[in-house]
């Protein structure tokens, strides 16, 4: 019995591999992945950084643990100071859509309902309401008529805040820059079907333009920048713009290609070309090269996106379950197996007869004989007139 569990357990053990093997096996025609794997493994050995969570969300990856725990000790702490951060709130908002929870209810709190109702979410700058709508665009709530941050405020508060130029400031008179331009028509662009925000995003769009260096990159501080040319990749995928289009390639190099210029052997990404990888600059390229290849903004829901599917658990970690669960049955029905045998031995048998003479041992003199029956297998009807009387003959008087 041992024998045959044994072969058991070696045989399911060998399926399951087989199965896991399998299952991680591409198909000869798949598109190669946006993102190299060996750009995820330099990720995975670092720190997350502020936009973790998105970035591996947009590539398909399992969200890091450490990543979702700070991000629920850091909303806690919002919660505790009435959200005196609006910056805080939104991020932590686009966070939880994007590692698959529900900023409604998140630990009795709607998260949506506190940034409708947040008193100035425009006093960090201009960031806070580009925030305040791709958390709105993630989060994909009808917000209340009488909300005080509506959609629709929000964007009307975008779009007066273009300078004159089409550029966007981080702040009230500050000079435009590409990285708050860049996601102004990120969040933006899904409302170009209202006439007057189309028209700031293509202002945005042509500023952009002339602000392209040579090598297709884009600077900042006057040398080239992977964050800038990551939020300008970004921006023009969303609005649906291909590589090719003529406004953003120079001297024959695309974003695509500029961002390529930032790529260390490491499989990080510099913030400055020649420097060593950084965990911002890396984020932003993976969300870049995500968006390139989907097209779609990268505030959507998760299950918006085609194609996508929920991020599984490691290999290892299934592999670990399934040996511990098969181990843990195996033992409990080995442990059943003895139980019953020994039960089977204690009830299973009538106990043996004691001998009559205590010196003999059982069996012993024992009356073997046999009782033999005949029973006829023919009746015969007996001859009635042969018979006596039933009553006696009487007596002669003398």
């Amino acid at each position: 019995m041992q024998r045959r569990f044994a072969a058991f357990a070696a045989g399911a053990l060998l399926l399951f591999s087989a199965v896991t093997a399998s299952a991680e096996t591409l198909p000869g025609d798949a598109a190669p992945a946006p993102v190299a794997e060996q750009t995820w493994r330099y990720l995975d050995a670092n720190p997350p950084g502020e936009n973790s969570i998105l970035a591996y969300s947009l590539g398909g990856q399992a969200v890091r643990e450490d990543a979702v725990t700070k991000l629920s000790g850091d909303l806690r702490g919002s919660v505790a100071d009435g959200f005196s951060s609006p910056r805080a709130l939104e991020r932590g908002i686009i966070g939880l859509v994007k590692s698959g929870q529900d900023p409604a209810s998140f630990e009795k709190t709607d998260l949506v309902s506190a940034l409708y109702s947040h008193e100035n979410i425009y006093q960090e700058g201009l960031d806070g309401a580009l925030l305040a709508l791709a958390a709105y665009s993630a989060a994909d709530a009808q917000s209340p008529v009488s909300a005080h941050n509506s959609p629709t405020a929000v964007i009307d508060y975008i779009v007066s805040s273009q300078l004159r130029a089409g550029g966007f400031g981080s702040a009230a008179g500050r000079d435009p820059d590409v990285r708050t331009t860049a996601r102004a028509v990120t969040v933006l662009a899904a409302s170009r079907d209202i006439p007057y925000v189309n028209t700031a995003v293509n202002r945005a769009l042509s500023w952009l333009s002339t602000r392209q260096d040579e090598d297709g990159a884009f600077l900042r501080n006057g040398r080239p920048d992977c964050e800038s040319t990551a939020a300008v990749l970004t921006a023009v995928r969303t609005c649906g713009i291909g590589l090719g289009d003529a406004r953003f390639t120079k001297n024959g190099r695309d974003l695509h290609d500029a961002l390529q210029s930032f790529r260390q052997q490491d499989g990080g990404y510099a913030a400055t070309p020649g420097g060593p990888s950084e965990v911002a600059a890396t984020e932003a390229a993976v969300i870049a090269l995500s968006t390139d290849a989907s097209g779609l903004s990268p505030y959507l829901p998760p299950e918006r996106y085609p194609g996508y599917v929920e991020p599984q658990p490691d290999n290892a970690y299934v592999f670990l379950r399934f040996l511990f669960g098969f181990l843990l049955l195996f033992g409990l029905l080995y442990l059943v197996l003895i139980l019953t045998g020994k039960i089977g031995k204690r009830w299973g048998k009538f106990p043996p007869t004691e001998p009559e003479n205590p010196g003999e041992a059982p069996g012993a003199g024992a009356d073997t004989r046999t009782l033999e029956l005949n029973i006829p297998m023919k009746a015969e009807i007996p001859d009635f007139d042969a018979l006596p009387d039933d009553d006696p003959p009487e007596q002669t008087k003398k």
